[in-house]
């Protein structure tokens, strides 16, 4: 089943060892390989040798899009979010989750990329075949609230393998401030 309108909430999910509202790649490369390393030995295979450098390339992507569609934001590295309620542990490495409504954050601070932002990237996108025309684009608010009007993306409540590759939309919020207002994060 294909939702054709935006969810209201958003999901970050996170290990509690490690907490909430993180971004591996704003820690010195060291710590941050250590991180990775961590999550890769407890079985998650998908996390190469490379995912760090691979990571900070998506991310240069983001930013540099960011700046092109938002502009300047209070975070220079976004915090991670998925769109919808996608609080199922279904990721080991992230079992915890906490799940707050989309309007909490101003439009001019939040992009979207559908899925991911690493499989989006252009420099790492790993579908070339073009069925997946989202790809390779970063969206606003107003934009990704077009997409889906128009493609739809699988009901987050329906179980992940029957929704395909682009089984979720990845938020990236570019400013804490309402995460502190709230209460749900004491801010960096």
């Amino acid at each position: 089943m294909l939702l054709h309108s935006l969810p209201t909430v958003i999901t970050h999910n996170f290990h509690p060892a490690r907490g909430a509202f993180r971004n591996v790649c704003s820690l010195p490369r060291d710590d941050a390989e250590r991180i990775i390393a961590s999550i890769r030995h407890d079985g998650h295979a998908y996390i190469n040798g490379d995912y760090f450098t691979r990571r900070l390339k998506t991310e240069d992507w983001l930013i540099a899009e960011r700046s092109r569609k938002i502009g300047t934001t209070r975070l220079e590295r976004p915090i991670y979010f998925f769109l919808g309620n996608m609080a199922d542990g279904w990721d080991e490495s992230r079992p915890a989750s906490i799940v707050l409504p989309l309007a909490m954050f101003d439009a001019e601070a939040i992009t979207f990329t559908f899925p991911d932002s690493m499989t989006s990237c252009p420099s790492t996108n790993r579908d070339d075949s073009g069925t997946c025309p989202w790809r390779g684009d970063v969206f606003t608010l107003a934009e990704i609230i077009e997409i889906v009007e128009r493609h739809g993306f699988p009901d987050p409540s329906q179980p992940r393998e029957k929704r395909g590759p682009d089984a979720f939309i990845e938020v990236q919020i570019w400013d804490d401030r309402p995460l502190v207002k709230n209460g749900v994060y004491q801010g960096l």
